[in-house]
């Protein structure tokens, strides 16, 4: 049994769509009929992306739009351009997607404070203004949905991973905080947070050092892939679940009960 959704004429945004979870969550998307906007720091991966729109027999098939922006440095004048560049193509959007984040040991005692303060601002603070300016009644008219992209680290942190571990704690935490604000707009929010997942992540060495045997035994079905995880975006993104909001999902292959064997 296979689940498929219709976005068809809907509009919606991926922040962190050049690699991973990002990429695939545009690609679906835009395989199930929306518009898309695609925002990356690799402008590369970006036009490849943009190249796999969909092929529609309809008078206007859905596009895969880009945009290169560093959410680390983003002012809200630069969210403000490329969500007005988007819905002056399509019209307003009916929600977005919020998958950037970066990863880094960072050890009590020998912690890199410029890795750690970019970690945070990546997960956390670029999450943050991205729904600000995304809520706004000139780029959405109400009824829009958000996922914020989490992590199991967010609840069960690993050694020397305070900054990563807090960063996606923060995001749960403002999730549940934003819904009771932007619920007078009639959005809907929440969060995704999943175990290991084979992207290109998992190719930087000191992450998969981290990923030993023992580890990965935990998750009883295994590593994910991107797919696993964007099939639940999809849906908390789809009218089938228009009634949740503020919550945090887990999406582990079995991970935290696997940990308690």
């Amino acid at each position: 049994m296979s689940v498929t959704f219709n976005f068809t004429g809907k509009n919606f945004v991926v922040v962190g769509a050049s690699s991973g979870i990002g990429r695939q969550t545009a690609i679906e998307l835009a395989q199930s009929g929306a518009n898309v906007l695609a925002i990356g720091r690799n402008l590369e991966r970006l036009n490849e992306l943009r190249k796999s729109s969909p092929v529609s027999l309809t008078k206007r098939p859905p596009k895969i739009f880009t945009e290169q922006l560093d959410v680390t440095e983003a002012t809200a004048e630069d969210w403000s351009s490329v969500l007005s560049n988007f819905t002056g193509a399509v019209g307003r959007i009916n929600g977005g997607v919020y998958t950037a984040g970066i990863w880094g040991l960072t050890p009590l005692n020998s912690f890199d404070a410029t890795l750690a303060k970019k970690i945070f601002d990546t997960s956390f603070w670029g999450a943050v203004n991205f729904v600000q300016s995304a809520t706004r009644k000139k780029f959405s008219d109400g009824g829009g949905s958000f996922v914020l992209m989490s992590s199991i680290a967010g609840d069960f942190s690993g050694k020397s991973l305070f900054a990563y571990s807090a960063a996606k704690a923060a995001v749960q935490s403002a999730v549940k905080s934003f819904a009771k604000e932007i619920v007078r707009g009639k959005h809907r929010i929440n969060s995704v947070a999943p175990a290991l997942v084979k992207t290109e992540m998992m190719q930087n060495e000191m992450y998969a050092a981290t990923a030993n045997e023992e580890i990965i035994s935990r998750h009883l079905l295994g590593l994910g892939t991107a797919r696993d995880v964007a099939g639940m975006i999809l849906f908390l993104l789809s009218d089938r679940a228009a009634w949740i909001t503020g919550q945090n999902f887990f999406v582990d292959g079995g991970y935290i009960v696997g940990s308690y064997t």
